[in-house]
């Protein structure tokens, strides 16, 4: 029988767990998250959470990792691949189809008929990082220019019902459903609490934390990818009051409140891990660069049905917050250019 160099190559000689020899049909990880290899190195044995269409979703205990490809961005925790590998492991992987972590770079798939292993020893390492040292004073921020220029996406409709300019214009002015008012009111309050200087109400925050968690459909609801855009935002300025960061970890740690996999991406956030998607469009907010900052907002756009609007919508809500509040503080304190003394503990704003 004649086999091909390339079909060789593909099949390795292993070992189950009563050392019967099988083959393994080999998978090659093209991309993978820097610190993925640490929970690895620890051979966790997990399963298949979930399978979708860019890729698959392993849980190791709480920890999920994404295997597929990059249509999404480079995810935290992520393994990135060739469309056509990701198309054969989903074609053959099973829902809840047991997952052992070999080592640091062979992830092998518990398969009695077609066992598959994933070998990330040739892997091109990446991470993400917001970098909050690029961000020096409000200016810095993003300039004027840019922020001028989003009409572009005005008629773009969230994930949370209204169109992105009904959500950045006075209520008073239009007329709109009651449940998208709501939405809008709780997104207002959610912002003026958590650039608040003193004691805050933390009854309220949790309230308002809660409306937005698993709000909307999708394996990452819309309010979560909110949630995401106001956390990259914060992890750049530290403007937020420090209790948004210790609520919404408590709630996601602790009840149930949305999907596995928004919740996941939610605790990267919390620790600064987001996709390259939304870290290069922070990244692009600390540059003079109007034209690079539209470029990088329109690929994150166009991540998911909506999850992209979404994130950027807790982004661009932050921003254009964060500059009125300063605004006002300067005009309120005469103070010119200089800093309010009240934000130095949290912000360079």
């Amino acid at each position: 029988m004649n086999v091909s160099r390339k079909h060789l190559k593909l099949m390795q000689l292993s070992w189950d767990y009563s050392n019967t020899p099988i083959y393994t049909s080999i998978f090659m990880g093209e991309n993978v998250h820097a610190q993925l290899a640490t929970l690895l190195s620890q051979k966790p044995v997990g399963y298949i959470h979930s399978i979708f269409e860019n890729g698959i979703n392993i849980a190791f205990g709480k920890k999920l990792i994404f295997v597929g490809t990059t249509k999404n961005g480079m995810l935290p925790y992520g393994i990135h691949m060739r469309q056509e590998q990701v198309r054969r492991l989903r074609f053959y992987v099973k829902q809840n189809q047991t997952v052992i972590a070999q080592s640091a770079d062979l992830i092998h798939f518990d398969h009695p008929d077609y066992p598959m292993t994933i070998d990330l020893s040739m892997a091109s390492r990446f991470q993400y990082t917001i970098d909050s040292s690029q961000y020096l004073n409000y200016h810095d921020l993003i300039n004027d220019d840019a922020m001028d220029h989003l009409h572009f996406i005005k008629k773009e409709r969230t994930g949370l019902g209204a169109t992105w300019e009904e959500f950045f214009r006075d209520t008073d002015e239009i007329r709109l459903e009651l449940s998208i008012e709501t939405t809008i009111r709780n997104k207002n309050e959610l912002m003026q609490i958590l650039l608040s200087e003193a004691n805050i109400d933390k009854q309220k925050l949790d309230r308002l934390l809660r409306y937005f968690l698993g709000r909307g459909q999708g394996l990452t609801p819309s309010g979560d990818d909110y949630i995401v855009g106001l956390l990259a935002v914060h992890t750049l300025t530290q403007a937020f009051h420090p209790a948004f960061v210790s609520t919404l970890r408590q709630l996601i740690e602790t009840e149930e409140l949305t999907t596995d996999v928004s919740k996941s991406y939610l605790l990267h956030a919390l620790e600064g891990r987001f996709s390259d998607k939304i870290t290069h469009v922070i990244h692009a907010l600390t540059l003079k660069d109007t034209l690079l900052f539209q470029a990088k907002l329109i690929r994150l756009l166009q991540t998911g049905h909506s999850s992209g609007i979404d994130t950027a919508l807790g982004i661009i809500h932050a921003l254009i917050t964060i500059r009125r509040n300063h605004h006002v503080k300067t005009r309120c304190n005469c103070l010119g250019g200089e800093r309010h003394p009240t934000t130095s503990p949290r912000s360079n704003i």
